[in-house]
């Protein structure tokens, strides 16, 4: 990739090449695609208007001698497979843990810590509430549970239905590729149980006011937590 202010050579060079793939824009997901598309043996040009390429990613000194993420402040939806598959540590990769992972003020003084050391979690929101310390750990375990459910999803292609006229051998090739992912799903599904299944239902559909408000019963705690309800979104 090439800064926009091109020479007049080089401008000429790039007119006169012939690519497999043009990727308009050097953002994270730009970036990630084009890296797979090269491994796959194409040629791929990533066009940026900006000086820098990352996208929402990318690390910049906002402030003299201070360097922030314009964007994006978490990792949690880089897949590992995508992590390994692009030898991203190799390229200077780093995961820091958030610790502390959330601060929560209160009008009257009091705040709310949270973190990775679960005995620090119980000990902060029995300041608010024994009955929610207690319900943190199981709401944490079902969250997990529920993650490993969208971790089938999210690193299995969709199932694709043949929009053209196909042959038999294609058919049968889509309807077992199909059959595999929703049967791996039902499986997946079949692990949760049907009180949990119903549940994670809940948490896909339901407002996350209703959600929080069946595990807890203190204000502060669900103001934290419903922040992961809005994030990517236009409410935030």
């Amino acid at each position: 990739m090439r800064p926009r202010s091109l020479s007049s050579a080089a401008n000429a060079t790039l007119k006169g090449r012939k690519w497999d793939a043009l990727i308009i824009g050097g953002g994270h997901n730009g970036l990630t695609a084009a890296a797979y598309l090269a491994r796959g043996g194409l040629s791929v040009a990533v066009l940026e208007r900006r000086h820098v390429i990352g996208g929402a990613a990318v690390t910049e000194e906002l402030v003299p001698g201070f360097k922030f993420s314009r964007c994006s402040y978490l990792q949690s939806l880089l897949r590992p497979s995508v992590i390994k598959e692009l030898e991203l540590p190799k390229h200077g990769l780093k995961l820091l843990k958030r610790n502390p992972s959330s601060f929560t003020p209160c009008l009257d003084g009091r705040y709310l810590l949270l973190g990775p050391d679960k005995g620090l979690n119980h000990s902060e929101i029995s300041k608010f509430s024994l009955k929610d310390a207690d319900a943190y750990p199981r709401y944490e375990n079902q969250l997990e549970n529920f993650c490993k459910f969208m971790d089938l999803v999210l690193d299995s292609s969709p199932p694709e239905s043949l929009q053209h006229k196909s042959s038999l051998n294609e058919q049968l090739k889509n309807k077992l590729q199909n059959s595999v992912f929703w049967a791996s799903c039902l499986r997946q599904a079949s692990s949760l149980g049907q009180k949990e299944m119903v549940e994670f239902m809940d948490l896909l559909l339901a407002p996350a006011s209703k959600v929080l408000n069946n595990w807890f019963e203190t204000d502060v705690l669900k103001a934290t937590l419903a922040t992961d309800a809005v994030i990517g979104s236009t409410i935030c």
